[in-house]
């Protein structure tokens, strides 16, 4: 399993999720749309990868909002309690990012917090009449519970907290070469950060005392995914100097003569128009 991933790696094809069609908002055994935020400004981004397997905290909130205040310290909590056990909580609000960041000066978010543009709140929330509002997503995918994170989440947490299933072996092995690759290359734009994802690929590349070969190749990927076409052939071609089994040269040969063609395409492109 682990070595038909690193084969595949950074050619992976992320898949966006589909929400679901009801009228109203998430109902229990829906199925988890898919978060996509603008930007992540408290803890690591929250991808379709990281939290595969996971229970997942999806909550609405915002800094104006008393209720909101009064339950962050109660997430932190549970973020603290959780975290090791495979839960990840993020908080979601539609705030302007210095408001937000001002705010978790003066009170701390231990969790992910994002800002989302509308999509993400817009699909969670339909029908719902105000926050803070949560949904616990079990580790299939799927609406467990939805409610004021105060009023007998607590429980929700802990019942599947301690179940096991889905994909969480693989989930909770999920490295920074595999989290930066998710991060770069997502079919869904709204999740694509290249700057966390080139400093992930990077520290993969550093943790593997820098003689992994695929996780250079995911560095070579993000560069492209940046359009920095010749530091991903550079990069690209001492991967394949570092690549050890016949897979791994394959697919590094053909990623640098890859970048190669683009770098040559894109240097005079007349299709380059709107």
């Amino acid at each position: 399993m682990r070595s038909r991933m690193r084969r595949n790696l950074w050619l992976a094809v992320a898949v966006a999720l589909l929400a679901p069609a009801s009228a109203l908002a998430l109902g229990v055994g829906d199925a988890m749309p898919p978060i996509a935020v603008k930007k992540w400004v408290a803890n690591t981004p929250v991808t379709a990868s990281t939290t595969r397997g996971k229970v997942v905290v999806v909550e609405f909130w915002a800094t104006w909002c008393p209720p909101c205040r009064q339950s962050i310290p109660h997430l932190n909590k549970l973020h603290d309690e959780y975290a090791k056990k495979g839960v990840v909580i993020c908080g979601i609000t539609q705030e302007e990012e210095a408001t937000v960041t001002n705010f978790i000066k003066t009170l701390p978010m231990k969790y992910h917090v994002g800002i989302d543009a509308g999509p993400t709140s817009a699909v969670y929330m339909k029908g719902v009449g105000g926050i803070p509002h949560a949904f616990v997503i079990n580790r299939k995918g799927k609406v467990a519970w939805a409610g004021h994170p105060m009023d007998g989440m607590d429980a929700v947490i802990a019942k599947l907290a301690a179940e096991k299933g889905g994909a969480g072996a693989s989930a909770d092995s999920e490295t920074p070469t595999e989290s930066a690759l998710e991060l770069s290359t997502s079919a869904d734009l709204g999740t694509r950060d290249l700057a966390a994802a080139l400093e992930l690929a990077r520290k993969g590349f550093d943790k593997s005392g820098k003689k992994d070969a695929t996780a250079l190749g995911v560095v070579a990927r993000v560069h492209y995914e940046m359009g920095h076409l010749p530091t991903a052939v550079k990069a690209a071609e001492a991967a394949l100097k570092l690549a050890t089994t016949d897979d791994e040269k394959t697919a590094l040969e053909a990623a640098a003569a890859f970048y190669k063609k683009e770098l040559e395409r894109r240097r005079d492109d007349p299709a380059a128009k709107f």
